[in-house]
């Protein structure tokens, strides 16, 4: 396990629907992850093309930043290895594979794929770029941020 925060930003996909949110937050806390802070927002074009500015120049650039923009995502501050969690941003499992991810499970697309997970190099970054964060006490949090982000 990583001893190392992350950011693990939900995407808007998941976001907009407090079911399927509620059963990821879940899944995120019974797998060991610590989430340390938390803060729901709204990145803008600026803010999505800085995110996934190693991506730049490849077919499917304009396709994430369109969509991490496209409404609500939520910020995690997490310590742990969420990326075994979420899985590869591939949608089909393996045949061999017994337990499926989150990506595999509740992913629409290769790019509306449940959440980001930054990588170790780019972690810090990209902490700095979602801050400040509140501390993360329970999901009720989570769901009144959201209400309030909604009706902005």
């Amino acid at each position: 396990m990583s001893s190392a925060p992350s950011l693990l930003l939900l995407k808007p996909d998941v976001v907009s629907h407090p079911f399927l949110l509620r059963i990821v937050f879940d899944e995120l806390l019974s797998s060991g992850l610590r989430i340390l802070s938390i803060r729901p927002l709204r990145l803008d074009r600026s803010q999505a093309e800085n995110l996934y500015q190693m991506h730049r120049g490849r077919f499917y650039y304009g396709r994430l930043v369109r969509h991490i923009s496209s409404g609500p995502v939520v910020a995690l501050k997490v310590i742990g290895d969420a990326r075994a969690v979420l899985g590869s941003s591939k949608l089909f499992p393996l045949a061999h594979e017994k337990d499926l991810t989150l990506r595999q499970r509740f992913s629409i697309s290769d790019v509306r794929n449940v959440a980001h997970n930054s990588d170790p190099e780019n972690a810090q970054k990209e902490l700095e770029m979602v801050e400040p964060m509140e501390e993360m006490k329970d999901f009720s949090q989570v769901e009144h941020s959201l209400r309030e982000l909604y009706r902005r």
